[in-house]
């Protein structure tokens, strides 16, 4: 925070961006960028700033590795409590290791994007006669929409586990790119905050983005045509702002609107209408061109080129050694996906390879690409998408909120029976369930962790030990602040 409020943050994004088509925008070289006076003359440079800001989230410190990554570790989605495993101190909560994990990289790389989220949606004001109808209000609803999700991705590493402590003090909430030192709020405060800027994004979006009566639109328009309100899977739309907003209440516990925005969701966007299906038995099992990642259930994700490299490649591929790879205990897998061979995710998220040492071992693919040449080097386009809220995930908060349990039954069932399994057993209890399909459905997605956070898991099942459970002290969940932010609010506050 010190970093982006001492100067005030000039927002430097890429120019001819908003009017190319998805991969040649994700082309475009960091040295192309341009100041902020010369951004806001323009429609099109209002979308090149927001577009900059969709770029920023793949970094490395954000949705690039650290927001995702450590925190399936802490969940013990792989086996990795080895003495001599990198990941190691991480699986094992060790203080240095988890705090490291929270690091001042995610911190500072988010206030920085949130410096520039209020730049541009202090112009979308004072620049108003620059925008039409349209772009006015899907550029702030989206702006406002990444502000909300950012600070919520905050709120849950550095805010305290609500239910326990809704007062203490956790994060600044930042509204303005004044280059002030803002204070840290209360968790209910931030809470308050987040759903009032999802609120807002959400009326803003409502009768102006295409996705409600037209669909994600993943492809280039024909003719020349502007593609700025196209390719909605890669910006916070509005049903993602929906499902963002179901997200965001559960996490704090109200169960009333977590239902009635996810089920809004599920209504809209799959049974009114087909704009996010669950992914065809063709799509997830065709050999060589899979698609892991259940790309028609993306409602907000990153396309990013380099995936298979920053994701699989540095983390789960067969050429890493045993003490680097992420990889499934093979047992322990068996008993997410209760030994169902039928289960798409559970046959094709898995393969068996030969690692470094010449070790037939299995490794997790869901980010793995395939080397394509020739007629076929133009890779399909889920290849690319990293899944950041998904629908599936709609029906796991309304199955847990649902107040009718025959119902929420029902919605839980409707995911199982996508991914190719039985229903669960007439009168099971619901919740196991829901939490072995999060299990089963966000490994490598980095939402595990949370939902242990929130209902304060005293142990959670292990990655490295078939039937063993982990103590979680309450400490586990907790972040302190980086501490260049501490050493920094020290010094202003003599």
């Amino acid at each position: 925070m010190n970093t982006i409020l001492k100067i005030k943050s000039l927002l430097l994004v890429l120019i001819c961006f908003s009017m190319l088509s998805c991969e040649d925008w994700l082309q475009v070289k960091s040295e192309d960028r341009i100041m902020e006076n010369n951004l806001y003359n323009n429609q099109e440079g209002f979308m090149t700033a927001l577009n900059g800001i969709y770029i920023d989230l793949m970094n490395h410190s954000l949705y690039g590795q650290s927001l995702i990554l450590p925190f399936d570790i802490m969940a013990q989605c792989y086996n990795c409590r080895q003495d001599e495993h990198v990941y190691n101190g991480l699986a094992t909560y060790d203080p240095g290791a988890r705090q490291s994990a929270a690091s001042s990289g995610i911190w500072q790389r988010v206030y920085f994007l949130l410096a520039n989220i209020n730049t541009l949606l202090e112009h979308c004001e004072s620049d108003r006669g620059v925008l039409n109808e349209q772009y006015y209000h899907v550029i702030k609803g989206e702006a406002l929409a990444l502000r909300a999700m950012l600070h919520f991705e905050l709120f849950r590493i550095y805010g305290p586990i609500y239910s326990e402590n809704k007062e203490v003090d956790c994060i600044p909430y930042a509204t303005s790119s004044d280059p002030v030192m803002l204070p840290l709020s209360k968790a209910n405060v931030v809470v308050e905050k987040i759903m009032n800027d999802l609120a807002e994004a959400e009326n803003l979006l409502k009768g102006y983005d295409p996705v409600i009566t037209e669909g994600p639109l993943f492809s280039d328009e024909e003719g020349g045509v502007s593609n700025a309100m196209r390719y909605r899977q890669i910006r916070l739309n509005y049903y993602a702002v929906l499902g963002l907003t179901a997200r965001s209440a559960l996490y704090v516990g109200d169960k009333e609107k977590a239902f009635n925005y996810a089920s809004k969701v599920i209504k809209e966007a799959q049974e009114d209408n087909a704009w996010f299906p669950f992914v065809t038995r063709e799509a997830a099992t065709t050999s060589g061109v899979e698609d892991r990642i259940y790309m028609t259930e993306i409602l907000f994700g990153m396309y990013n080129l380099q995936r298979t490299q920053r994701y699989y490649e540095a983390s789960f591929s067969n050429s890493l050694g045993e003490t680097t790879v992420l990889r499934v205990n093979p047992d322990i897998q068996k008993i997410i996906y209760e030994e169902d061979v039928n289960d798409y995710r559970n046959s094709y998220w898995f393969q068996d390879m030969t690692d470094p040492d010449n070790n037939e071992t299995r490794h997790f693919i869901k980010y793995k690409g395939e080397n394509r040449s020739g007629a076929e080097s133009s890779s399909p386009n889920h290849f690319y998408m990293v899944p950041l809220i998904r629908i599936s995930e709609m029906y796991y908060i309304a199955a847990e909120c649902c107040p009718d349990p025959i119902k929420a039954r029902e919605y839980l069932n409707k995911v199982r029976v996508a991914r190719n399994i039985a229903n669960i057993p007439e009168g099971a209890e619901l919740m196991p369930y829901i939490e072995k399909e999060y299990r089963k459905e966000f490994i490598g997605e980095g939402q595990l962790f949370w939902l242990y956070k929130r209902l304060f898991k005293k142990e959670i099942p292990s990655g490295t030990k078939e039937g063993e459970m982990i103590p979680m002290e309450k400490s586990f969940y907790l972040f302190s602040l980086p501490q260049s932010e501490m050493d920094f609010r020290g010094e202003n506050q003599k």
